[in-house]
């Protein structure tokens, strides 16, 4: 047949139109994988160091005597 040369071009052209998408999806997906486990592990030392900074804070306030009354947990309605 006279065609199939371009049937099976045609074919291939297809096929690695497809898998080339396939493969820039795939890593648009692992970038934002690892963008999300990246700001998730940064968000955990950031609570961290918040809890570290806290302690030492309500310490002196402790040593100094400081008259302290912590604010409400939550929100507070009005």
């Amino acid at each position: 047949m006279a065609t199939r040369d371009i049937r099976l071009e045609r074919i291939d052209n297809e096929y690695s139109s497809l898998r080339g998408a396939q493969n820039r999806l795939m890593n648009k997906v692992d970038d934002f994988e690892s963008a999300i486990l990246g700001l998730t592990e940064v968000v955990a030392n950031n609570r961290d160091l918040i809890v570290e900074n806290r302690e030492m804070l309500l310490a002196i306030i402790k040593h100094l005597e400081v008259p302290y009354e912590k604010p409400p947990m939550g929100f507070r309605q009005k």
